[in-house]
């Protein structure tokens, strides 16, 4: 005998600000509005037969390629051994 689970309700907590879940599918999506690191949540869904088992998933924000230093300019600066280098200044973008 199959059973038919009916009126499947899926919930979320602790999901990275501007993630959600969709309460019939249980598809989290969104694009994630926090600092990179890791997030945990806690799933939890419940059918009509009152079961409601919970679990945790850990999701890990990355820090997006636009968001990385980058060093310029990459060129060679020549010095001389036993003088003294003049200031030379290094430069970047995304440095925060």
């Amino acid at each position: 005998m199959a059973f038919n689970i009916t009126d499947i309700h899926w919930t979320a907590t602790n999901l990275p600000a501007n993630l959600t879940i969709n309460e019939s599918t249980g598809v989290i999506s969104g694009t994630p509005t926090v600092d990179p690191g890791e997030y945990t949540a806690t799933l939890q869904v419940s059918t009509c037969y009152g079961d409601s088992p919970t679990e945790t998933i850990k999701i890990v924000v990355a820090i997006p390629e636009s968001w990385k230093p980058v060093i310029t300019p990459n060129q060679v600066v020549n010095v001389t051994a036993d003088t003294a280098m003049t200031n030379y200044e290094v430069q970047g973008t995304n440095v925060r």
